[in-house]
């Protein structure tokens, strides 16, 4: 039992080093992992065997001269993982090879009420397509993951319930009606998706080595978190660990599609403050805001703009919503004490300035007296953060079946 399990370890040691590297000679493995270099040889040999690992040529020789050594790698293209993000109004999807290089895109508008039952079928659709490209053939499909928005039990593969899909039934079992369309025994993962968003930025964005950070995500009518801590994913007993949108940050303030006011989603969402540009017209109607425009042709892009050109308008309003973000981030700090934020979303769009704005407001907040260190930068993804965040979590989790290193 303890050579297997040494074997098992010795296997998974060197598959984590050509994860994280390109071509390297055997003896840059032994150096790494401290395995000699026939076990290292033999490991590769298995794995060359099973198509994970390729050779690709020889290296460079030593100072001393000798013989080149060969080179090995990872083969990328051995298998893949079909992510599939299910938006407030979209769907997008990918798939992503072993280092996590999206191989092909796929992007559709929903712009109708869609039912649960009818979301299945058209991501079994979308999902059958990817199988049958050109590009998947000869290839291991090694799991499914779907993003979905609202809250998601991951556990039983659950959509609990969905406020930008009112339509869906509560606790509607995703995962079975997916797999039972799909005809294919493969695993199947399912969570929200600001969760699996969360896991883009750890492996391929910017928490890259951090252990407790959070991804905040502000859509058109939407705000939630993806929550790490000690690396895990937070998900709550009852899946909530994330819905800091749902946080109130004005008591006044404007109704949220949950039922609740003043919730933080409801006040940041890019259709209320389209909605106070509109308002602003009347009392600030010499705003550079709304020179050459019709209050109705006012967008939150115009705001940022002009917040950056200096309009005395534009700062007062992007100084009210920092003072929204301020006021939902704190809970959350004060909670899980992250030593990074990552904002995702429209807010990207928003400039330094307004990152820099929400660090001081924070700062006058609880325990002025404390001095919490953290960080809050923007995010470098777009639309496919959702899609990018399903597929790295499927290529981590086919990299932790243990079958892989029997």
């Amino acid at each position: 039992m303890k050579r297997q399990s040494v074997k098992q370890n010795n296997r998974r040691f060197i598959v984590d080093f050509l994860r994280n590297h390109e071509e390297v000679p055997i003896t840059h493995i032994t150096k790494a992992v401290r395995v000699s270099t026939p076990t290292v040889k033999k490991v590769l040999d298995h794995y060359m065997n099973l198509g994970l690992v390729i050779m690709t040529g020889k290296g460079e020789s030593t100072l001393e001269g000798g013989k080149r050594p060969e080179l090995y790698r990872l083969n990328q293209e051995y298998g893949y993982a079909i992510a599939l993000h299910v938006g407030p109004d979209f769907i997008y999807g990918g798939m992503t090879d072993l280092k996590l290089q999206n191989v092909q895109s796929f992007h559709e508008i929903v712009d109708r009420p869609v039912s649960d039952e009818e979301m299945v079928d058209k991501l079994v659709s979308i999902a059958k397509d990817f199988r049958k490209s050109k590009w998947a053939e000869g290839k291991k499909l090694v799991n499914v993951v779907i993003a979905l928005p609202g809250i998601v039990n991951a556990y039983t593969g659950e959509s609990i319930y969905s406020p930008h899909y009112p339509q869906w039934q509560e606790n509607f079992p995703f995962i079975r009606k997916f797999a039972e369309r799909f005809d294919m025994d493969i695993p199947i993962f399912l969570d929200g998706v600001n969760r699996l968003q969360a896991c883009a930025e750890r492996m391929k964005g910017k928490a890259r080595g951090k252990q407790d950070f959070l991804i905040v995500d502000a859509m058109e009518e939407g705000v939630g978190a993806g929550i790490i801590v000690q690396g895990t994913i937070m998900h709550g007993f009852n899946n909530l660990s994330g819905e800091i949108g749902h946080v109130i940050v004005d008591p006044r303030g404007p109704d949220c599609i949950c039922g609740g006011t003043g919730c933080f989603e409801a006040a940041v969402s890019v259709k209320h403050i389209n909605e106070l540009l509109r308002q602003g017209y009347d009392t600030h109607r010499g705003s550079a805001i709304y020179q050459g425009k019709s209050p109705a042709d006012v967008s939150i892009r115009d705001l940022f703009i002009h917040a950056k050109q200096g309009d005395a308008y534009a700062i007062e309003l992007l100084d009210l919503i920092a003072a929204y973000f301020a006021n939902g981030l704190n809970n959350v700090i004060m909670i899980s004490d992250p030593e990074l934020i990552i904002i995702q979303g429209i807010y990207v769009e928003a400039g330094q300035g307004f990152i820099e704005n929400i660090k001081k407001k924070l700062s006058e907040l609880s325990l002025p007296r404390v001095k919490r260190e953290f960080d809050i930068v923007y995010t470098d993804f777009g639309i496919e953060r959702g899609a990018l965040g399903a597929g790295c979590y499927g290529i981590s989790q086919f990299f932790e079946e243990q079958e892989l290193y029997r």
